[in-house]
């Protein structure tokens, strides 16, 4: 997923989170669709901004801001990836060399 997409689909984000969820918690992406069984993954307030300074790495742009923060938006990967989406397009770019 390019950093210039304007719209990020939320699968493609779930997918995303789900990934970087799995390296935080270093196991595998299979063992956390399994733990789900098919229901939305719960998940830390840490493990969740983790997940959000990772994904702002990769894409080059800011995500969520300390406003966007609230505890209920940081409980599980759907309602991450529902934040997320909804900042991706306002999401400015972070400057190369800068800490997300």
């Amino acid at each position: 997923m390019p950093a210039t997409t304007e719209t990020a689909p939320r699968h493609d984000l779930t997918k995303e989170i789900v990934t970087v969820l799995a390296e935080i918690r270093q196991t595998t992406v299979a063992e956390l669709e399994a733990e789900g069984a098919g229901r939305d993954l719960e998940m830390a307030s840490p493990e969740a901004v983790a997940v959000i300074a990772t994904l702002q790495t990769r894409f080059g742009r800011r995500l969520a801001q300390v406003e966007d923060l609230e505890p209920e938006q940081l409980t599980s990967v759907a309602n991450l990836a529902e934040l997320v989406h909804r900042r991706w397009a306002a999401g400015t770019p972070i400057p190369a060399g800068s800490e997300s």
